[in-house]
């Protein structure tokens, strides 16, 4: 295994799913439990970002030695404060930025993405749309979040050296935010 870093974002209010969905069943654990344990698999440690509820992350996660928790108090601002917060964080030469609420993202993809590894951010995409996790260079990682005139991570990854990589496989477009996602998602497991 690597020594890599994955930042997985879990601040968010959940306002789509109408009710927080980082604790939703999950093949005998939680959605966020399925997206931690499949960024350990590849990853040497998880840096998980809190935000809206997080006393109860930090309960359930805090005794586990390869998850680091941070918490962003501006978690309402979205996920480039959230990237901002667990960006001090990060050890590793290269880390992947993914979200908690993907819990379909297994370790195949992250060697997959980790193989395409380089100094620029690479963004994987299927069929054209955007998908995790994300590799990027701690530099890249850096230059992102300290970039200005910029509220977005995506416009930061955009702005920096990048390469959008084509993945084919519709697990990495797949997060859950609304209770039809959750689901068409159960729906799938096997």
């Amino acid at each position: 295994m690597p020594v890599i870093d994955c930042i997985i974002t879990a601040a968010g209010l959940s306002s789509r799913m109408g009710k927080w969905k980082m604790m939703l069943p999950w093949q005998g654990g939680t959605i966020l439990d399925a997206s931690i344990k499949n960024a350990l698999q590849f990853c040497h440690r998880v840096i998980l970002v809190t935000g809206y509820r997080a006393s109860e992350l930090q309960s359930r996660y805090a005794n586990q030695r390869n998850i680091i928790i941070t918490y962003n108090p501006n978690y309402a601002q979205g996920l480039y404060s959230s990237i901002n917060v667990a960006a001090t964080a990060v050890r590793s030469e290269h880390c992947f930025i993914t979200h908690g609420d993907m819990p379909e993202v297994h370790v195949d993809i992250f060697r997959k993405i980790w193989a395409l590894r380089d100094e620029n951010a690479i963004i994987p995409c299927y069929k054209g749309q955007p998908g995790h996790p994300i590799l990027l260079s701690r530099k890249c990682l850096m230059q992102a979040i300290s970039g200005p005139d910029v509220n977005t991570m995506r416009a930061a990854l955009l702005r920096g050296k990048h390469r959008i990589v084509e993945i084919n496989d519709p697990r990495i477009t797949l997060d859950i935010d609304t209770p039809e996602d959750f689901f068409h998602a159960q729906n799938r497991q096997p």
